[in-house]
């Protein structure tokens, strides 16, 4: 990002110190390209230094199958299209002023600090549904460039800047859930970026980069069908990677050659302005002080729902209900396949209602036998249980929910205990959960208990349809997780769910008591 210096940006500058100043006159004789280089040097640093965290845990969701792994792609696409940007003439007038600068990057850089320092908590059940923290660092490169380079050079890549900001992931969960929700859904999802990316940059006219952007959902489509046909099984990562990045490379290049035929073709063959933004030592310690700050503050720790706490004890497989424990007797059973747009391909939502074959006074004061519902999902994309939580599932907008209760079941397994006030159904419920398996393929197992004992007693059901989905995480987004909190929850079934969940684990066990 660079333009033609102005008179008060040329002046020289004056520190009173004369070495100092012998120091600023070197660095300003030096290349531009090199200052260049420098500036960009020192706000990729200070990136990687203020969010250090959430790097790590992308890499983390990556190498767990997560399909927020798409968010390396943003990056790389904006690159790519940044350079073809910067390759058009230059349309910004030869105007400066530091102040304005300052001014727009301590806004800027304030509102990167709110997000990470205080919306991270509020929306910190859906964590990684959002990632509001790589907003936050959006925002803090932006701002970083503005104090750096100047806004209009800034300004200059606006398009560029917008690209960047698809790493937003709210919109790009809707799209995959809309799409299917599976491998091929999270590909097709991630050419959005490569289409919209390649009219930018090719985009000199509207007809070009209409053009560009047709050619990469072609292209990209093209090579997103092949590898779904040719190797099925291949990572996630490669059906978001490949036909995006190879898109845009593609048809940028193809359409460089078409532009320039009969003429020669030079890489490089623009020169590197002037540096606009000459006076930037004072902006220097404003980004720094910022991305020390920044580096403070954590990401959320809370639990959004039971880990994964030991190998199964069988052969796991999509739609393959639980055995009931002894005592208690299946009398009916649902499938609900359209979770597969949360929980990945072939992912179904078993709903089994367990009764007990004998009442007991401890669980009702009539001695009814209580009914139980238990639902059971299997998924080749584990990390999915703890972006998608039971609010989402069950649409559970209005529903406040207690802190989670830990429960230990016995043979390994670790579950959470959690009471719900449910103002749609008129109802209090309590509910257990845990699962178990491994990072490639794993059982989420729900068990609910609701204060109605009577035989058509209503249970939570799950959503049933993609428009009351998407419903749930628009409600949710606004309403975040904070006012919908139980401050006095009760258990009233807090014993019955311990022992029929420490006795539905050992019912799953071919040799209880030996599976430790």
């Amino acid at each position: 990002m660079t333009t033609t210096s102005s008179s008060t940006a040329s002046s020289t500058v004056s520190t009173g110190r004369p070495g100092f100043t012998t120091i600023l006159t070197r660095y300003y004789d030096v290349h531009p390209f090199y200052r260049l280089a420098l500036r960009w040097a020192l706000i990729v640093g200070l990136t990687a230094f203020a969010f250090h965290d959430s790097f790590g845990s992308l890499i983390a969701t990556t190498r767990a199958g997560g399909i927020g792994g798409y968010v390396w792609t943003v990056p790389v696409a904006a690159a790519l299209v940044a350079v073809g940007v910067s390759r058009r003439n230059r349309t910004e007038l030869p105007i400066h002023d530091r102040q304005t600068d300052i001014i727009v990057g301590i806004m800027c850089l304030g509102l990167a600090l709110m997000i990470q320092a205080a919306l991270l908590d509020r929306y910190a059940l859906y964590f990684h549904l959002l990632r509001l923290d790589l907003v936050a660092a959006w925002l803090f490169v932006l701002c970083c460039c503005i104090v750096l380079f100047g806004l209009r050079p800034v300004l200059r890549f606006f398009w560029v800047w917008t690209l960047f900001a698809m790493g937003f992931s709210l919109p790009y969960y809707l799209t995959v859930v809309v799409l299917g929700g599976g491998k091929f859904a999270a590909g097709a999802a991630t050419l959005i970026v490569a289409a919209i990316g390649t009219g930018i940059a090719v985009g000199r006219t509207v007809r070009r980069g209409v053009i560009g952007s047709v050619a990469a959902w072609v292209f990209g489509f093209a090579v997103l069908i092949t590898i779904s046909v040719v190797h099925p099984a291949a990572p996630l990562i490669v059906y978001q990677q490949l036909p995006a990045l190879s898109a845009i490379c593609v048809v940028n290049v193809v359409m460089y050659l078409a532009a320039r035929r009969g003429v020669p073709k030079r890489w490089l063959d623009r020169k590197v302005e002037p540096l606009a933004a000459r006076q930037v030592w004072a902006g220097v310690p404003l980004v720094v002080a910022v991305a020390v700050a920044l580096s403070f503050c954590a990401l959320p720790t809370q639990v959004t729902t039971a880990p994964i706490s030991r190998p199964s004890p069988d052969v796991l497989s999509p739609g393959q209900p639980l055995d009931a424990p002894p005592g208690w007797s299946t009398t009916a059973r649902e499938n609900h396949t359209e979770v597969h747009r949360l929980y990945g391909d072939n992912a179904v939502l078993v709903r089994q209602y367990m009764r007990a074959d004998t009442g007991n006074p401890s669980w009702d004061k009539l001695a009814r036998p209580r009914t139980l519902v238990v639902d059971s999902i299997v998924s080749q994309r584990p990390f999915t249980f703890g972006v998608y939580p039971a609010r989402v599932v069950y649409g559970l907008t209005g529903a406040r929910l207690s802190q989670l209760r830990p429960v230990d079941l016995g043979n390994g397994v670790h579950a959470q205990m959690l009471s719900v006030v449910d103002d749609d159904l008129l109802v209090t419920w309590n509910s257990l959960q845990f699962a178990w398996g491994d990072k490639d393929l794993a059982q989420r197992v729900t068990v609910f208990a609701v204060d109605n004992h009577e035989p058509n007693a209503p249970f939570p059901h799950p959503s049933k349809n993609i428009a009351s989905t998407l419903r749930t995480l628009t409600t949710l987004l606004f309403r975040g997780n904070a006012v919908l909190d139980e401050q006095t929850p009760t258990f009233k079934d807090g014993e019955l769910l311990t022992l029929f969940g420490r006795a539905l684990v050992a019912a799953q066990f071919p040799c209880i008591g030996r599976c430790q």
